[in-house]
């Protein structure tokens, strides 16, 4: 493990301490699972950790956010006025990350987990497959979370005056908490379908748009896996799960795709994102 890798196990530690408590859901998720699965821990190159939560559980953590304390912060769009993701960060208060779209938004810029919820995503009988557009929509809906901070990415595409444009339209909007209003809304339609109702349930804001609908029996109460030598929790069919997404998955990726995909101005796991600042 890397020393990031590190403070997002302490954090997973954590998290799964507070779940157990109060009897709530969890199960590791993309391609943390994955890591679990295949590697019995981080996927080496790997710069993140996931978890998802039934969508009843994941609310009841919301309401639980000072269970964790100092130096950890539940990062939701209630406890920081600034956040602008519809799901949740667990983060170490005492390290850095500055991911480069938020580089300059004043919020909380610990080393983090990811929170997913999952939610009803169908509720007619015998679905196999999403057909909404629902996902994609959604996903439109939040880019507009990024005005006021997208000016400050590192620009890929080498295009001057394209980007030029794009700070021009983006850098009114900064002074404003546009992200963290637009958040709120984007989450309270990912719940129209109850959980408890749906026979296709899901993560609507992931890379897999409706691709990862599953029956929820899929998930179930989880089971029993290893990773880094702790006993956690994955979807009770995670062959299923893990099929669906990925394929062949104990299957390694070619070399070149053997990469983290978050881009950053400054990191540290010792040193408080205030003082790093």
């Amino acid at each position: 493990m890397n020393e990031i890798q590190k403070v997002q196990l302490n954090l997973l530690s954590q998290f799964i301490e507070v779940c157990q408590k109060h009897g709530l859901r969890y199960y590791l998720f993309g391609g943390t699972c994955l890591g679990a699965i295949r590697h019995q821990g981080f996927i080496p190159w790997d710069d993140d950790l996931d978890v998802a939560m039934p969508r009843p559980d994941f609310n009841r953590l919301m309401q639980l956010a000072n269970e964790f304390k100092q130096p950890f912060f539940l990062q939701t769009v209630v406890t920081d006025k600034r956040y602008s993701y519809p799901y949740a960060k667990l983060r170490n208060s005492n390290t850095s990350f500055f991911e480069a779209v938020f580089s300059f938004t004043n919020m909380n810029h610990g080393i983090w987990i990811d929170i997913f919820p999952l939610d009803g995503m169908s509720k007619k009988p015998g679905a196999t497959h999403v057909k909404s557009m629902k996902p994609y929509l959604l996903w439109f809906r939040w880019y507009f979370s990024y005005l006021g901070n997208s000016f400050h990415m590192p620009r890929m595409n080498k295009k001057f005056f394209l980007d030029i444009l794009i700070d021009i339209i983006t850098l009114p909007f900064f002074p404003f908490a546009i992200g963290n209003w637009n958040a709120r809304c984007i989450s309270r339609s990912l719940q129209t379908i109850p959980y408890d109702k749906a026979t296709l349930v899901g993560p609507y804001l992931t890379m897999y748009f409706n691709q990862e609908a599953l029956p929820p029996v899929v998930f179930g109460d989880g089971v029993d896996v290893m990773f880094e030598g702790m006993k956690v929790k994955a979807p009770s069919d995670y062959h299923r799960y893990l099929t669906h997404i990925f394929g062949d998955y104990m299957k390694l990726p070619p070399k070149e795709k053997q990469v983290g995909h978050h881009y950053h101005f400054g990191v540290s796991a010792t040193k408080s994102y205030k003082d790093y600042r």
